[in-house]
């Protein structure tokens, strides 16, 4: 027969920690800002790799070289607006 009391302790840990992940959920809520500038920019970044992928099928090089070089850009953006988003949310 197990024992209740373990089981019981081990319940009210877990829900501690559902706690924990609630109050730490409400202390990062981001920007509606940041949140828009992430869905254009891998949107976009996703547009240009698409273009830069069909255009080298087609053996179109010079618009393949742009796209991938928008990819790259757009790829950076992203990691510029992550690392703001998180500067930002341990400044507040």
């Amino acid at each position: 027969m197990a024992d209740t009391g373990t089981e019981d302790a081990a319940r009210e840990e877990d829900e501690d920690e559902d706690d924990e992940d609630v109050n730490v959920a409400l202390l990062r809520q981001v920007p509606l800002g940041i949140i828009f500038a992430r869905i254009i920019v891998v949107s976009a970044m996703s547009f240009a790799a698409a273009g830069a992928i069909f255009f080298l099928i087609g053996a179109i090089w010079v618009p393949a070289l742009a796209c991938a070089g928008g990819t790259i850009v757009f790829l950076f953006l992203m990691f510029f607006i992550e690392r703001g988003a998180e500067s930002g949310s341990h400044s507040g």
